[in-house]
């Protein structure tokens, strides 16, 4: 049984970890450690960790550094260079695992020459299904780099197991709040298309008023987590092995998403932007780019003020 490492980042979930901690210590799958890294909590998180750790020293804890960026995403990072296993899963510090989480994702790690393997999570208490998880085409598409980053399909952050050689590999992106998933897991497919999906659910996944993207509470804080998703990322990989076809996609949209919000985007670095658009695309086809979305947007606003 090889060592599987769950990297967990926690903030204020002092009522809600335990019942996480709890899940995890009741797997199938016995051979695993259990990396916390804290983000500064303000409430009791730590002694509730602490409990667990003096029972099983399975758990351990870390408190991400005073200088170092804040964010789930920077304490993702901060585990990865922590972790003995030799395979990796990124949980949240407020979902559960079915008993059978650890052990299912490695009967199926395990059975080819798989660098990952994907399966699925459903909400418990979700009953309204708001924002719900959306797989896409997973079903029916293999998981290419292409179809990943062109939102074919899609996946969420604690679906995978990764090879730890893989998955070290590679960092979270630490720049936005919100979104460095599927950084990361573009990064990913890009290194390897060595996976399989399965399509088992083995997380219950909690929704709840305290999540980022139920409390995005503001437009700016919204353009911004969009924009940014796309952007970043196309910066983060356009050197990399990726298609042309891809590469255009994270453009094109972060091009839509600045035309769609730019009043709510001030203080981003139009100048950098528009020149990685003529980079990308050359001056010619960047301006007709830029116009057809700008038209778009036009038309659809002078039809709706027609017919109010």
């Amino acid at each position: 049984m090889k060592l599987v490492s769950i990297i967990i980042p926690n903030y204020n979930r002092a009522n809600l970890i335990g019942e996480t901690l709890e899940s995890i210590q009741n797997q199938t799958y016995s051979n695993w450690e259990c990396i916390i890294v804290d983000d500064g909590s303000t409430d009791n998180s730590e002694e509730i960790i602490k409990e667990y750790f003096a029972q099983d020293e399975r758990f351990s804890l870390y408190k991400r550094p005073k200088d170092y960026p804040k964010g789930a995403n920077a304490c993702r990072n901060i585990g990865l260079t922590k972790l003995k296993g030799e395979y990796v899963i990124f949980f949240d510090s407020d979902d559960l695992m079915l008993e059978n989480h650890l052990e299912v994702k490695v009967k199926y790690l395990e059975s080819d020459d798989y660098d990952f393997v994907v399966c699925k999570s459903e909400y418990f208490n979700n009953p309204d299904n708001e924002n719900p998880m959306n797989y896409r085409e997973i079903n029916s598409l293999p998981i290419t780099a292409d179809n990943f980053i062109t939102k074919k399909i899609n996946w969420i952050t604690f679906d995978p197991i990764i090879k730890k050689v893989v998955a070290t590999a590679i960092s979270f992106t630490e720049k936005e709040q919100s979104a460095e998933e599927y950084n990361y897991f573009c990064k990913l497919v890009l290194k390897t298309e060595k996976a399989k999906f399965v399509d088992v659910v083995v997380t219950k996944r909690r929704f709840h008023q305290g999540s980022y993207q139920v409390n995005i509470d503001s437009k700016t804080k919204f353009a911004k987590n969009q924009f940014f998703y796309f952007y970043d990322t196309y910066l983060d990989v356009k050197n990399l092995d990726i298609s042309d076809s891809s590469r255009e996609y994270l453009m094109m949209m972060a091009i839509f998403i600045y035309e769609k919000h730019n009043k709510y985007l001030k203080g981003i670095d139009i100048i950098g932007f528009y020149k990685n658009i003529m980079k990308e695309f050359g001056f010619v086809k960047g301006v007709k780019k830029i116009f057809q979305i700008q038209k778009r947007f036009f038309l659809k606003t002078m039809f709706s003020k027609i017919y109010i």
